[in-house]
């Protein structure tokens, strides 16, 4: 279809979504196809775009020359509650899923953490069954992470049913298995998906598990960075001292790669100009293997370099070429993003916490100043507490229920606490727009702004049903000792 007539309902579509009550035109849905490019642990310094001066990724920069790159766009700040965000539509308190799936729990800390969900309920209706039940041929490849399986190689085992989720295919990521996170792997099964399905309308899921630890890329790749002074890892897990290393080099640049491939296959198959190419981190950089600065923290944090990611758009004839966007933006936006493309009735009966993205891409702005998080569980390998986040305008406010971690003298290391624990509830503020690496709390200062925002967050908190952290009757006589009970399986 020319450009010009997807213009032409993208615009029919952003008029729509301004009136309420009113269905978005079903022939919207026969337009526009939907791919999701979905990065593990990448923060926005993981791209030149962004600043990397480390590595080139000028195919996943065309992005944002031909598109349209969020300078505030923000995921969770860890891996599952991100994804269940993009498949419901919610924050973490009304959709159950607040913290990774399998990993552990501190039953001696101080602070009593509530039990979150292991899995999406099958009856929760995904963006995947919203865009199906609008004529699209649903697929996805890679992490999963939500239910069941890892991933959708299943282990060589075809026994999850990824249908009840609402995707018409799972690919098995056959190529390259067990080897660089089954990049190659996970672009096959887009590729061959997208070719057969180039007549009709579409949403492929690529959901990558690179930049992840293990650090794990092509040797020629490795070896290609080692020459330019890059060391080589000494440990898969990472090593601050060493950042960034040609490992974790490599691994980006196969990943920019792979994405180019993607994005040749939707020229060569005449579709580059019907599809939506939309590229995302699900949380922020791990940070003892890539500096996130000049954000403050990396992975697991509640801080900007822990909820911080890349987001970039494409959608020729629709999105501005190099435009930037510099509305808050968040991960459980694209469900409502999405359905708007596709012309999809949203489910009536499912409450949807995100807002569609539409006006922005077409350089209006968002109705909405003011994000949320709730993580109320222990991860201390990456320094964190039971807190919960609010983002309002340029003030950023973070609630610590019981005790914090003082990272003061301490480097990250795999499945070690990353600061000195300090009992006692903290609360601190930040202005992003003065102060965007968040070093000076200015919760004395401002104490109408904290009383502000605290209200306000106590409001979601109770809006969204949140389960709260509260003092363990059984905590440890040595308030530390807890740490040291058993390994933190999460990395």
């Amino acid at each position: 279809m020319p450009c010009s007539a997807t213009k032409f309902w993208i615009a029919l579509l952003f008029l729509w979504n301004c009136v309420p009550c009113l269905p978005v035109p079903a022939v919207a849905a026969q337009r526009t196809n939907i791919l999701f490019i979905f990065v593990d642990d990448m923060g926005p310094g993981a791209l030149s775009c962004y600043g990397n001066q480390d590595v080139g990724t000028p195919h996943m920069d065309s992005l944002s020359e031909d598109g349209m790159r969020f300078t505030k766009a923000y995921a969770c700040s860890q891996c599952s509650p991100s994804r269940a965000a993009f498949l419901t539509g919610q924050y973490g308190p009304r959709s159950g899923m607040t913290k990774v799936i399998n990993s552990r729990s501190w039953p001696h800390a101080p602070m009593l953490t509530p039990t979150a969900l292991k899995s999406i309920p099958p009856e929760v209706p995904t963006i995947a069954d919203v865009l199906k039940k609008a004529g699209y041929v649903t697929g996805l490849s890679g992490k999963w992470h939500v239910a069941g399986p890892y991933d959708t190689s299943q282990n060589g085992r075809q026994t999850f049913d990824f249908s009840e989720y609402g995707f018409d295919y799972a690919g098995r990521m056959q190529q390259e298995a067990k080897s660089a996170h089954c990049v190659t792997g996970i672009t096959d099964d887009a590729i061959s998906f997208m070719k057969e399905n180039r007549d009709k309308v579409w949403f492929f899921f690529a959901s990558h598990k690179t930049t992840h630890t293990p650090l794990n890329a092509p040797s020629s790749l490795v070896n290609k960075h080692l020459k330019r002074g890059y060391p080589r890892s000494t440990t898969r897990w990472g090593d601050f001292e060493q950042r960034p290393t040609a490992d974790y080099l490599a691994m980006l640049e196969h990943l920019d790669n792979n994405v180019g491939r993607m994005l040749e296959t939707l020229e060569s198959l005449g579709i580059a100009d019907d599809t939506l190419v939309l590229l995302m981190g699900d949380n922020g950089t791990l940070d003892r293997v890539a500096s996130s600065t000049p954000l403050r923290g990396g992975k697991g944090m509640p801080y900007e370099g822990g909820v911080r990611v890349p987001l970039l758009m494409r959608l020729p004839g629709v999105i501005s070429p190099g435009q930037p966007c510099s509305s808050l933006a968040h991960i459980i936006d694209l469900y409502p993003t999405f359905a708007s493309i596709a012309g999809a009735s949203l489910p009536v009966d499912h409450v949807i916490d995100g807002v569609s993205l539409v006006s922005a891409m077409s350089g209006g702005s968002l109705p909405r100043d003011t994000l949320y998080w709730h993580m109320p569980h222990y991860v201390p390998m990456y320094a964190r507490t039971p807190c919960s986040v609010i983002r309002s305008g340029d003030w950023k406010l973070i609630h610590y229920y019981g005790d914090t971690f003082d990272t003061s003298g301490f480097t990250p290391r795999n499945r070690k606490p990353a600061g000195k624990l300090l009992v006692g509830s903290r609360t601190e503020l930040y202005n992003l727009t003065n102060d965007p690496s968040e070093n000076t709390n200015l919760i004395d200062q401002h104490p109408g702004k904290r009383d502000e925002l605290f209200a306000k967050l106590q409001d979601w908190l109770d809006t969204t049903s949140a389960k709260l952290p509260e003092p363990n009757p059984d905590v440890a006589s040595d308030s530390t000792k807890w740490l040291y009970e058993a390994p933190n399986r999460l990395r």
